[in-house]
């Protein structure tokens, strides 16, 4: 029984030895974060005169040239709150000094094995939009081991740079991401490569496809509205849907008549995009089209031509005709509904 009860002793004592030891080590390692985070603050308060200095006088200082951590981390702390408050020359000048400073350290750390380290870095380049490291990041993008997160963030890098290496560089990575993921990598591209991309359009793969009539829509690209409507007649159904979508958002379409044939469709998602899009562009034949629409077997697709109707000059007199005259009583009931939506908004004939 006496050697039982030793035997709990030196267990515990084992135990409270240990635990001891991670609460001094967990206070010392507080200690020394709070000491280094008080060296950081410091040495911001000291250099952030010259920064700014640097920013808006275009002065350089040895004081924006670190040699220590604890200086490169100041500095990298206040370049990150000027950019996302800083614009124009501004910026490109907070580029230009970050790829000074920044480029090797982070090509240091890029190496390493700790994935959290490496996407901080790379979320670093993006945030100051440095182009120093192009190459490094390129040679990244083909390498199996690097991930798909690091993946994206390095081809939003290259597209800040506006590299025409990107169209190349799409078909050669293998088809990674998803609409959503190659919108925000579009989304950095200025018109010149974006023109470039629109260009060698048929050879990527279809979420970028997607991703590209996407951004035309979201961004207005009057300038790519015909290519749009070369879509139309794509074999695949979500190419068609989201071109005659993004036509609708820029509101314009230079041929009306192409738009008869979705009007036609056996698939009612591609009549009710019709019906939206002659609303948007004010289609030269759109009421016509708009009077069979409103007959539709689809509920939606008969809203939506009703609503279409309220964007012609003389639409509100056109439901009116359809109220009185129509032999469908569904059309009927829908000009009904339009006539009074359209007059409680200021409509009138």
């Amino acid at each position: 029984m006496s050697e039982e009860i030793f035997l709990l002793v030196c267990i515990a004592m084992v135990l409270l030895t240990l635990l001891t030891g991670m609460f001094v080590y967990l206070i010392i390692k507080k200690a020394v974060e709070i000491s280094q985070e008080k060296e950081i603050n410091n040495y911001k308060d000291q250099v952030q005169q010259t920064i700014y200095d640097y920013l808006y006088r275009e002065q350089n200082s040895r004081l924006l040239v670190p040699d220590s951590a604890i200086k490169f981390i100041a500095i990298e702390r206040l370049l990150t709150e000027y950019s996302t408050v800083i614009d124009g020359a501004g910026k490109l000048r907070i580029s230009s000094l970050a790829d000074e400073i920044f480029q090797k350290r982070y090509e240091s750390i890029l190496k390493q094995k700790n994935w959290s380290r490496r996407m901080n870095v790379l979320y670093k380049v993006d945030g100051f939009k440095m182009s120093s490291l192009s190459e490094v990041l390129k040679e990244k993008l083909i390498n199996q081991d690097v991930s798909k997160e690091e993946k994206l963030i390095i081809f939003r890098c290259i597209a800040n740079n506006q590299d025409h290496e990107l169209s190349h560089l799409f078909q050669s990575v293998p088809n990674l991401f998803s609409v959503l993921e190659y919108r925000s990598i579009l989304n950095r591209v200025e018109e010149e490569l974006f023109t470039n991309l629109v260009g060698d359009y048929l050879h990527f793969p279809e979420r970028l496809k997607l991703a590209i009539i996407d951004m035309i829509g979201i961004q207005k690209k009057l300038e790519f509205v015909i290519f749009l409507e070369s879509q139309l007649e794509d074999e695949r159904f979500e190419i068609r849907i989201r071109s005659m979508k993004a036509i609708g958002e820029v509101g314009f379409l230079s041929d009306s008549d192409g738009i008869e044939s979705f009007a036609k469709s056996d698939r009612w998602e591609e009549r009710l995009m019709a019906a939206k899009v002659i609303g948007k562009t004010r289609a030269l034949n759109g009421l016509q089209i708009l009077e069979t629409l409103i007959k539709d077997s689809s509920w939606m697709v008969r809203a939506e031509a009703a609503k279409s109707f309220l964007s012609y000059n003389d639409g509100l007199e056109r439901l009116y005709d359809i109220r009185f005259t129509s032999d469908d009583p569904f059309a009927r009931d829908m000009a009904s509904e339009w006539i009074e939506r359209g007059i409680e908004d200021g409509y009138s004939y």
